[in-house]
């Protein structure tokens, strides 16, 4: 106890000087001020060199052995003497030195990124970046070698297994902080050359998911320590986790303060300068202006479809789908704000200046949008949108600016801590226009307000911030909604369930197969379903234990157990009947009972479409609604484990028993089941 007290002091007095420091870009810069200067270690074997770091920080006890710890693959292997190289290792960048050029610096031996590395796994990652394979071509059951999706085109990447995808997360985030000054070469891959954002939007988003699905382990905190003792410097991201939504997330207007205070930085103007800063009513305060002409700007472009982004070289920010050779493409591009924190505010009003020219006849208002979220966390399509009316008009004589009349907040969103606001473009192969926005003024007044709990809207009390949940009452979900399925037992005959993969549900019969049709999701529930999507209602099948899909015209059914078909069967017979499973990340296993093998629904992504499978494909979640709200409440039992978060709503630690939950934590508040709790 007295060590852990001793050990949270002296951290809390190495980030002394970043203390009151506003979120966002001059965070980082501070962060990157604190850790830059340390000791370089030698690169290679000997005792003060990075086999002989790796000695006590790569090392586990085992049966009196000092094994390797190896977060690249399963191979066992144990240390010799002190700085002697391990055989069937390397020394590994999880940050490729060749993204800088290779120059043998300060980030060429930094500790904080460098691991024992199986030499074959090695050789197999390559300098790839980190990426969610579609593909995979080699694997070890540790590192995964193949194809994803990087910044909208098919790339060569690696992911690592689950258990280490918040470490090499946070060392990420570390290295692009301690060295934002570098040039980073390849820029194709996951960098800008720039000291702020430095990360690309896509990889914010990755490192964001990975650092948030998979908390800071004893493991990292051990690391974190026994480099700082060779090294001199530290991991922020590791004794602070927080600090990734206040540098990327979404608490980048808020003032970071290592006892956990939470102070709104948007009481200024977070983009324009002094000579530009506009009026403000009388009893208001301004929270945003942004006119769109400064190096950081608070708005953060997104392309939905096409490549045509929202940018800002006119002092205004603007967006068309018209290339350089006038030809028109199919696009939707979004801006979106930095949140805005409206727990002590009773109302607001905005005003903006826009253009809006050659739109598609008849679709202004639909093609141009200004919209307004409360939970957006970075992925347009998980958030619930509401489209805010500015009474949206075309100019078609000049370039002059239309000013939008004071156009007032929706007092629903009054006590929400992070709503954000976006303006949505969309262009057409037939006719794309040019959308201009410039000098946004959102003004609020303050007054007493509880906060706005029952909307999901992330206040200070809940879960962290998320009030809306995902789990049912013991079978029955009560608000009525389509409900994230997290455990089969939630399931009861005369639930409604939908059956989806990521943002898609199935929908109708196609004769062997069910067809895909959209669907949106929010805080594991569904905010937005197709017309078409296909609604079950669950019936007992004829096997005991299992459930029967009636679809209306009849009963989903395996067709046989050779094939990867399903029917529609006019009664319920074993190939109808359904055991379901559900493991983690709520991914259901959905078996029919027929025949000699049991087929498996799944969701097809090469031929976009739900079926039965012999073999592997992708599996799908169930979301459920109950006929009839029960009321019954979730008891808390006093033994089980809770997740740990911070007061922004930052999964810090995940499943761990009661009474270890505050071990180890750094003074400030945090976010016990459902409780505030100060560590001192």
């Amino acid at each position: 106890m007295l060590l852990l007290a001793v050990t949270a002091m002296a951290q809390s007095e190495y980030y002394t000087d970043i203390d009151g420091t506003k979120g966002g870009a001059a965070l980082k810069t501070a962060l990157y001020n604190l850790v830059k200067d340390h000791k370089q270690i030698s690169y290679g074997s000997g005792t003060n060199s990075t086999w002989g770091a790796f000695y006590t920080t790569d090392a586990a006890i085992e049966n009196g052995q000092r094994r390797v710890l190896d977060m690249y693959s399963n191979e066992k292997r144990y240390f010799g003497s002190k700085g002697s190289a391990v055989s069937g290792m390397n020394i590994e960048h999880s940050v490729a030195k060749s993204w800088w050029g290779g120059e043998k610096n300060n980030a060429y031996c930094d500790l904080h990124h460098l691991n024992p590395s199986d030499q074959n796994a090695n050789s197999r990652k390559s300098n790839y970046p980190l990426g969610e394979l579609t593909s995979v071509s080699w694997d070890n059951g540790v590192t995964f070698v193949g194809k994803a999706n990087i910044d909208g085109s098919s790339q060569n990447a690696y992911e690592p297994c689950d258990e280490y995808k918040g470490d090499f997360a946070r060392v990420f985030m570390y290295m692009f902080t301690c060295y934002q000054d570098l040039t980073w070469e390849y820029t194709w891959m996951n960098y800008e050359k720039s000291s702020y954002p430095t990360l690309k939007p896509w990889a914010v988003e990755l490192l964001l998911k990975w650092h948030k699905q998979d908390p800071v382990s004893e493991k990292e905190v051990n690391r974190n320590n026994a480099v700082y003792a060779v090294q001199g410097n530290r991991n922020p991201y590791v004794d602070y986790p927080q600090l990734a939504d206040y540098v990327w997330g979404d608490s980048v207007n808020y003032v970071f303060h290592l006892n956990g205070d939470v102070e709104d930085g948007t009481g200024g103007s977070t983009g324009g300068d002094d000579d530009t800063t506009p009026e403000v009513p009388e009893g208001y305060y301004l929270k945003i202006f942004e006119d769109f002409e400064q190096e950081t700007i608070s708005f953060t472009p997104k392309n939905v479809k096409g490549d045509f982004p929202w940018i800002f070289e006119y002092q205004c920010a603007e967006v068309t789908a018209y290339d350089d050779n006038d030809v028109a493409h199919d696009a939707e591009s979004w801006l979106i704000s930095a949140p805005a924190d409206f727990t002590k505010d009773k109302n607001a009003k905005l005003t903006f200046d826009y253009v809006i020219r050659y739109c598609t006849t008849g679709k202004v208002k639909e093609y141009n949008q200004l919209l307004i979220s409360r939970d957006y966390t970075g992925n347009i399509a998980d958030a619930t949108w509401d489209v805010i009316d500015f009474a949206a008009a075309q100019n078609t004589v000049n370039w002059d600016k239309t000013t939008t009349d004071e156009i007032a907040i929706p007092e629903s969103y009054m006590g929400d801590k992070a709503v954000v606001f976006a303006f949505k473009y969309i262009g057409t192969s037939a006719q794309a226009g040019t959308f201009e926005v410039d000098n946004f003024k959102l003004v609020a007044v303050e007054g007493e307000n509880d906060g706005n709990t029952e909307n999901g809207g992330g206040s200070d009390e809940g879960d962290g911030g998320n009030t809306g949940g995902t789990e049912g009452n013991d079978g029955n979900f009560t608000d009525g909604s389509f409900t994230l399925v997290t455990d089969a037992a939630q399931l009861t005959v005369g639930d409604s369930i939908l059956i989806a993969y990521e943002n898609f549900v199935m929908g109708a019969d196609a004769g062997n197969y069910r067809y895909k049709t959209d669907m949106m999701t929010s805080n594991g529930k569904v905010t937005y379903l197709a017309a078409d999507a296909q609604k079950i209602l669950l019936e007992a099948g004829v096997v005991e234990g299992t459930f029967a899909f009636n679809v209306g015209d009849g009963y989903l059914a395996a067709k046989s157990s050779s094939s990867n078909y399903i029917t529609t069967a006019t009664e319920i017979d074993a190939n109808g009947s359904w055991t379901i499973t559900i493991g983690s990340e709520a991914l259901a296993v959905i078996k029919s009972q027929g025949d000699k093998t049991h087929n498996t629904l799944q969701y097809n992504t090469g031929s976009p479409r739900f079926s039965c499978y012999t073999g592997t494909q992708k599996s799908v979640n169930i979301y459920a609604k109950s006929p009839v709200a029960t009321g019954i409440d979730v008891t808390v039992a006093e033994g089980k484990n809770v997740n740990v978060y911070s007061l922004t709503g930052t999964l810090l630690r995940k499943d761990v028993s009661r009474a270890g939950a505050t071990t180890g934590l750094q003074p400030g508040i945090y976010i016990i089941d459902s409780k505030k709790v100060l560590i001192r």
